[in-house]
């Protein structure tokens, strides 16, 4: 660690541990209450499964997502919560998250309201994506580590986005509306979201729309980053009604539709996304949820860049049908009280399309978990057990001179967690977590096939139906802080430090060697999985604090790793990235003002190959609600103009922008 590394560290910690400077009122029950600009560090599931002390989460709420100028995008918000980052590709309409430096290929499990985004591509750039509408998201919730329950298939967390419901327009019963409109300079930015929602005594429903077109933004030395234009439309339909008392019903159905140009073609792309859900709310053991859903992308190159454009009428399709039944149940007994959550869920992968070159275009997948997770607790202490059971499959075909025939893959696994907690006091709560993961492999690594012709030099991209799943154990040891009347009355700090070790047994990764084809000497890469351990390590922090006329957040994360065999000098993740938010109140908590500084170190990406220098960016924004309805925003984004390369990036970054944002509920 740097001597830069071990100040910024120590003003992190400095800010945690003030907490034990005075003494504190017991916690709230509702850990919700721990908000900074909508930003909660510890709380609870967006279904309603509690997230105990091991579950290292940070839920994103709207405003965080929506704030500074209502114009944060989903990667930069991403990008300042500890431990996790994106795979930046500018082009792109989707977002591939990236935790404590494993992305790609399900290594994390991205869902949209709990469906799985399975959508992925080889090579050029992130191989896997979640596509949704920016302007319709109301949080984000990011679990580091092994997560048992549903939505637990990745190996080194989980990223759920949540979008808008009618709650979020309408308070109480009634109808109402929401416009929502976004302009920043840079490339004339412009978004336009329209939402109209209605809350009866049984039963809710939500229609919106949203627009985002811009040009091509300019870096911080005035040069246009070509392919960083935007045209895309969605719109959303949601609902429920209440059945019974205890009984209730959900539909989601949503579309987007996006042109966009990356890879060297202009594409297109189109995702759908269903879901049917029913509740049941009998009894303290019965809290069950069950979701049927759907989720369809199609994708296809119409235009070239560059180049021939001999692969225009590419087409890539990947559905996602799926069940998930989840159940908390809550007892007691003598001194204990137990929270068992219990369930399974499975989902199909199909792939279709044509021309697919190295994206297999024929294939499916069949993913089952079963799993239990069971809270102990007795006065200050905590004991969580969990245990996952996963069994995946696979079935194809191969039909090229090197391999032909089916192939049928069968493998399963079960996966324990484990988690121990004491609470000190009433605001400090030390655990210690250990726990088991598996990442089966995809179709897209398994299956690929494309042949690169080009007379002095040939390339042939292969299979591998060989693959073993790979296999990450490890934990964390860490403090969580929720500390009320701190500094003053009403007053409340929340944080979580942690430090985490992860180690990946037979990690997969492109290999290369040389063979002889028909057209002659022929390079041949594919997946394979690498000998010895793949290691991340590091310490992460997140704190959040919040009075009545302050609000402050800081995130930290200073990490190491040793990446597989054959990718010596790249890094799985930044090695130092560190952001601080310092905002004031006026006028009762109607204008609010502030700044944002965010640093991130240099460092050679292992998914983008791309080396990136150091750089640190400064933000101001303001916001001010004019009235109850109508909320103004403000932000110059890039204050010093700095040329710079995200991390993981294909391109530059944008340069200075002014934002203007406009939300009006009615």
């Amino acid at each position: 660690m740097t001597v830069s590394a071990m100040h910024r560290c120590a003003t992190a910690m400095a800010l945690v541990m003030a907490a034990t400077g005075t003494q504190g009122l017991a916690q709230d029950a509702d850990d919700s209450e721990a908000v900074f600009l909508g930003r909660i560090v510890v709380g609870t599931s967006a279904d309603g499964t509690p997230v105990y002390a091991g579950e290292n989460t940070s839920h994103i709420e709207g405003s965080a997502v929506t704030a500074q100028g209502g114009t944060a995008t989903v990667d930069e918000v991403i990008r300042q919560t500890p431990g996790a980052s994106t795979r930046l590709n500018a082009g792109q309409p989707g977002v591939a998250v990236s935790i404590r430096g494993l992305q790609g290929q399900g290594r994390v499990a991205m869902t949209v309201e709990g469906v799985p985004q399975n959508f992925r591509f080889n090579g050029h750039a992130s191989e896997g994506y979640a596509n949704f509408e920016p302007l319709f998201l109301q949080g984000i919730d990011i679990t580091r580590g092994a997560v048992v329950t549903a939505g637990g298939s990745g190996s080194a967390g989980a990223a759920n986005f949540r979008l808008i419901a009618p709650e979020d327009i309408v308070d109480g019963q009634g109808a109402g509306g929401r416009v929502k409109l976004t302009y920043g300079d840079n490339g004339d930015d412009f978004g336009r979201m329209g939402a109209a929602a209605y809350i009866g005594e049984r039963g809710a429903v939500l229609g919106a729309y949203a627009r985002t077109t811009a040009d091509a933004f300019e870096d911080g030395a005035g040069n246009e980053v070509a392919n960083t234009d935007k045209d895309r439309d969605s719109y959303m339909l949601r609902g429920r009604y209440a059945l019974t008392e205890t009984q209730g019903l959900e539909l989601l159905a949503t579309r987007m539709n996006a042109d966009y140009a990356s890879n060297s073609y202009e594409q297109e792309m189109t995702t759908d996304l269903y879901k049917l859900g029913y509740t049941l709310n009998y009894s303290p053991a019965v809290n069950l949820r069950a979701n049927l859903y759907r989720s369809v992308t199609d994708n296809e190159y119409t235009g070239s860049i560059d180049g021939t454009g001999s692969y225009v009428g590419r087409q890539m399709q990947t559905i996602t049908t799926g069940i998930d039944v989840t159940n908390v149940s809550e007892y007691g007994f003598g001194g204990w009280s137990l929270t068992s959550t219990n369930g399974f869920e499975y989902y199909e992968d199909v792939l279709g399309g044509a021309e697919g070159g190295a994206n297999p275009t024929y294939g499916e997948a069949k993913n089952l978990g079963v799993f239990t997770e069971n809270v102990f607790a007795n006065g200050p202490w905590e004991f969580t057990a969990a245990l996952r059971y996963s069994d995946y499959s696979l079935s194809g075909r191969l039909d090229n001179e090197l391999q032909s025939g089916d192939v049928d893959i069968d493998e399963s696994s079960f996966d324990p967690k484990l988690t121990l907690a004491y609470q000190v006091n009433d605001w400090l709560q030390p655990y210690v977590s250990v726990s088991r993961s598996t990442r089966a492999p995809s179709l897209q690594e398994t299956l690929q096939e494309s042949f690169h012709g080009y007379g002095f030099f040939n390339l042939y991209l292969g299979p591998n139906p060989d693959l073993e799943a790979e296999t990450t154990e490890g934990g964390e040891i860490g403090v969580n802080i929720a500390r009320n009347d701190l500094l003053s009355s009403g007053d409340r700090l929340t944080a979580r430090l942690a430090y985490f070790k992860m180690n990946v047994e037979d990690y997969v990764a492109y290999v290369t060697e040389d063979t002889y084809t028909s057209v002659g000497a022929t390079t041949l890469a594919y997946y394979d999985n690498i000998d010895g351990t793949t290691v991340t390590h590091g310490l992460e922090l997140e704190a959040a604090y919040d009075a009545e006329l302050w609000s402050a957040a800081l995130s930290y994360t200073n990490s190491d790793s040793t990446p597989p065999s054959g990718y010596e000098g790249y890094e799985l993740q930044p090695p130092e990235t560190f952001s601080t938010t310092l905002a004031r109140h006026f006028l009762h908590g109607d204008l609010t003002a502030g700044a944002t500084y965010s640093y991130t170190a240099a460092g050679v990406s292992i998914d983008s190959e791309a080396e990136s220098d150091a750089y640190g960016l400064w933000d101001v924004f303001a916001s001010y609600a004019a009235t109850d309805s109508l909320q103004l925003t403000a932000k110059i984004a890039n204050l010093g103009d700095v040329e710079y390369q995200p991390y993981a990036a294909s391109d530059n970054g944008p340069g200075r922008t002014y934002y203007l944002g406009l939300q009006m509920t009615f």
